[in-house]
């Protein structure tokens, strides 16, 4: 039950009811840890033994162009993130 409280959200987030139904949030969790298990046994298996890397993943996904847009989409968005948190850092403490 790790992601309990986030697919609640999520669930909400996409027009379910506030307090949706145990059972459902119950089953898509299950979805959601079978799908992370199963992309990461994958990445294991096509990357460096041991390991999963973002490439790995992105390898994974180019064949599902909404996937794959996210992904991007989440990649840029924390690379600038990065650069913004290291500007604050410089103009705060002078590194």
């Amino acid at each position: 039950q790790v992601f309990l409280s986030a697919v609640r959200c999520m669930m909400y987030g996409f027009g379910d009811d506030q307090n949706p139904y145990t059972e459902s949030v119950d089953i898509l969790e299950d979805l959601v840890i079978e799908f992370i298990t199963e992309m990461t046994h994958k990445a294991m298996s096509i990357g460096r033994q041991g390991r999963v890397q973002v490439e790995d993943i992105v390898f994974l996904i180019r064949k599902d162009p909404r996937k794959f847009a996210r992904v991007k989409d989440l990649l840029t968005m924390n690379e600038e993130l990065k650069r913004a948190r290291k500007a604050f850092d410089e103009a705060n403490y002078g590194s």
